[in-house]
């Protein structure tokens, strides 16, 4: 049945339901190629003898993976709700009511790309994923339909409650992705990672495959070419090699991932709209109603580059929505003044937490140096001796310069509108709550922390991590924030 005129508000009636595209019987087998891998490689063995079989269970498999859930998926969209049928033997209904709708998401994979298809994501702004409605395969004009239709009336009455005084029109653009970002690109761990992972998959495929046994001339002649390069020389060309494969992928996973991202806020709804990806391409809602604040990071590679990375803090099944790929900081701090609304809370300085931090920020940076170092020497070089431990002094002292660095970015400070939070950690990370999102607090202590007269400070919210923590804070300092943040909550509690 061909889906009703969306734009003209035309809806679907108690009986009427509608099927997906039927490309979804041809993208469904390619999607789920991955788990489908084994149950593949049972039928080839199975039918190396009988050929016949072979088919039989193919021609099985097919109209288990593609055929039923497409026969057996429906779906209508009426004025009270989105509704979606599945299941042949467990029936599944998920419904989102219409006035709850607080998120449409439209992902295309390249070969729903190449179909003309979208996956429509409807989310109600709940925690669990349950709350997410999903139709896997639906015409890009049709899916595009459903998302202004369902946004501009689920969103609705949010977009009363927080209305700016900017004026309804056309959307406004934050951001949008600039050639020169890409010099961020190779800084990403994510790159090394990825080397990794393939290096790792490489050596257990040539294990199982028995490359080992039938190379084991050509590895011999190959040990023997490099026991004649030096040991520095060979050492300083893995690194180099390792370094230069993960920036390789770290630049190819940015473009794949962030090409022709865009960042604009749509005022006749309130929600924030995220468009990204090469091959696969995303288009993501966020209702503004849901944002409680925004969480910039400044990775290590990136930060000498003055890079960093922008996530909102928001309630729902997407809690660290991205903001902004890795970008310029001053691009990532006037982004999180446009989406929060807020002022200088990403730049101002924060509240030290005083000389007792400090001084438990170099003890675990030197002993953990030195452990690690002495734990590494024992595996690889056998017993102590003097001049290891020398080595394994010097390397703690090294690794203090690391609580140096955490002890620097570890901080708070409370605005008008917002609570700053900085954490102990090498990587720079600043978390801004809006002050309406706290729901609570809890303070702890550990056995080292009593004996220093510290705590930790725990705020609690319903968006993002739901717990921020201000560690090793002054307890008169940790009564004076919370009362100043909540002070109907906490007052019962305080003396």
């Amino acid at each position: 049945m061909t889906r009703p005129d969306l734009a003209g508000t035309v809806v679907d009636q108690a009986d009427e339901w509608h099927r997906l595209s039927p490309w979804m019987i041809a993208v469904r087998p390619v999607e789920q190629l991955p788990q489908l891998i084994p149950v593949l490689l049972a039928i080839v063995f199975a039918g190396r003898s009988a050929p016949l079989l072979m088919l039989s269970l193919a021609i099985v498999a097919v109209l288990v993976v593609a055929v039923v859930p497409w026969l057996t998926t429906r779906y209508q969209v009426t004025d009270e709700h989105v509704r979606v049928r599945s299941g042949l033997l467990t029936r599944k209904v998920a419904t989102a009511r219409r006035d709850r709708v607080r998120s449409v998401d439209l992902t295309a994979s390249l070969p729903l790309r190449l179909l003309g298809l979208q996956k429509v994501r409807i989310g109600t702004g709940g925690d669990k994923q349950s709350s997410v409605v999903e139709l896997n395969a639906v015409g890009a004009p049709e899916a595009q339909m459903l998302h202004e239709y369902l946004m501009a009336t689920g969103a609705r009455e949010s977009a009363q409650a927080t209305a700016q005084s900017t004026p309804a029109g056309a959307p406004q653009q934050l951001s949008h992705l600039q050639p020169s970002w890409l010099r961020f690109a190779p800084f990403s761990m994510a790159g090394l990672a990825a080397a990794a992972a393939v290096g790792g998959l490489s050596v257990q495929l040539a294990n199982e495959t028995g490359l080992y046994e039938r190379g084991a001339s050509i590895a011999e002649k190959t040990a023997d070419s490099l026991r004649a390069i030096p040991l520095p020389l060979l050492v300083t060309a893995v690194v180099v090699a390792v370094l230069v494969v993960g920036a390789v992928l770290s630049v190819a996973g940015y473009v794949l991932g962030y090409w022709n991202f865009d960042l604009s806020r749509n005022s006749d709804d309130a929600t924030l709209r995220i468009r990204r990806g090469l091959l696969t391409t995303n288009a993501t809602s966020l209702d503004e109603a849901r944002v409680r604040g925004v969480h910039l990071h400044e990775p290590i590679l990136m930060r000498p580059l003055g890079g960093s990375r922008l996530h909102a803090i928001a309630t729902g099944p997407a809690k660290t929505p991205l903001l902004l790929p890795p970008a310029p900081a001053e691009e990532a701090v006037r982004v999180g003044r446009l989406v929060t609304h807020e002022g200088d809370e990403l730049t101002v300085p924060l509240i030290r937490h005083g000389a007792v931090a400090l001084s438990r920020r170099l003890t675990r940076a030197f002993w953990g140096g030195a452990l690690v170092a002495i734990g590494v020497i024992v595996a690889v070089i056998g017993p102590l001796t003097w001049p290891w431990l020398v080595v394994a002094g010097a390397a703690a002292i090294g690794t203090t310069g690391l609580g140096v660095v955490r002890y620097r970015h570890l901080g708070f400070r409370i605005t008008e509108r917002s609570v700053v939070v900085g954490p102990p950690r090498v990587a720079r990370h600043r978390y801004v709550v809006d002050r309406d999102g706290v729901v609570g607090w809890a303070s702890r202590a550990s056995f080292f922390q009593r004996r220093r007269g510290v705590e930790t400070l725990v705020l609690a919210t319903a968006a993002g991590t739901e717990a921020y923590a201000m560690v090793d804070v002054d307890p008169a300092a940790a009564t004076e924030a919370m009362a100043t943040v909540s002070p109907d909550l906490v007052a019962p509690f305080l003396i």
